[in-house]
């Protein structure tokens, strides 16, 4: 336990920026096909690695090594559809989501083979936190939460003000009327599995940078961002990003009361209790 600290809140922004991207994601996917993929953590772990072996190993800047590793989370989202997930569509939900386990199985052993199981670091400089009003603010984080915020303000007006959006949300309400309608459905799949596994990637990059690359970071990232989902209501791309803050500040603040070890369970009781008490989500969208 510890004392309060205003630095706990600057963490909580950025733990809690890395987390809403993870959600939105998340909850565009599930708003589509209807169900919870497993593997959207292994996507986000490997856009990181794929930034980190353009990074470390051909010697690339870390600008073009990240848009590397979002590309190839993009490349790997629409892959999988078309090799694995598009064969099950049709099946219910409960076999996408057991397919989506052995997925995440599958590419976080992929990720151990290609580039081992120890920790590994973007080829970075480390600098000193200057302190600003007794907080340490670290450039990294900063760049962190702007460009989450960019990316979270250009997903909404993809979803607001572009027909590839509109017909997103159509979809997302009812698919049957949005095929009566006209919708390319099929063509609205790759979209989302595109958009999905970009969002993805420059999670995970950015997970990254403000920590360490490990096969299992993806993986241990999912509670907060399935508490995020479920505290926003599954589908609800607005409450999933109010989620995902929520869930970043209350991490962070959480040491106060608690040993610091127990930091990643205050995802799982967020879960459980907002299932309990808003089981239709923050702002009153069902979770379906």
């Amino acid at each position: 336990m510890a004392t309060f600290d205003p630095q706990f809140i600057w963490f909580g922004l950025v733990s809690g920026s890395l987390i809403a991207l993870g959600a939105l994601g998340l909850t565009l996917i599930f708003g589509i096909l209807d169900f919870i993929n497993i593997a959207y953590g292994e996507y986000m772990a490997f856009g990181a690695f794929v930034a980190f072996g353009l990074n470390t190993q051909a010697n690339m800047p870390m600008v073009v090594a990240g848009i590397g590793g979002v590309l190839g989370a993009g490349v790997l989202a629409i892959a999988l559809d078309k090799v694995v997930f598009e064969k099950f569509r049709n099946r219910s939900a409960i076999v996408l989501l057991v397919v989506s386990i052995g997925l995440s199985f599958i590419l976080r052993n992929s990720i151990r083979i290609i580039w081992g199981s120890g920790t590994k670091r973007f080829d970075i400089p480390i600098e000193q936190a200057p302190t600003y009003f007794g907080i340490s603010i670290l450039p990294d984080q900063v760049a962190i939460i702007i460009l989450s915020f960019g990316v979270l303000a250009l997903t909404f007006v993809l979803l607001r003000k572009t027909d590839i959006g509109i017909a997103m949300r159509a979809a997302s309400d009812d698919t049957d009327l949005a095929q009566i309608r006209g919708v390319n459905t099929e063509r609205l799949v790759l979209y989302v599995w595109l958009v999905g596994g970009l969002i993805a990637g420059i999670a995970g990059v950015m997970l990254g940078i403000d920590s360490v690359l490990r096969p299992t970071m993806g993986f241990l990232t999912l509670i907060p961002i399935f508490a995020a989902v479920i505290l926003g209501g599954i589908g609800d791309p607005v409450g999933a990003v109010v989620g995902g803050y929520a869930i970043g500040l209350l991490q962070e603040l959480s040491v106060v009361v608690i040993p610091s070890e127990y930091k990643p369970l205050i995802g799982l009781l967020v879960l459980v209790v907002g299932l309990l008490t808003r089981p239709d989500g923050l702002f009153g969208e069902a979770t379906r």
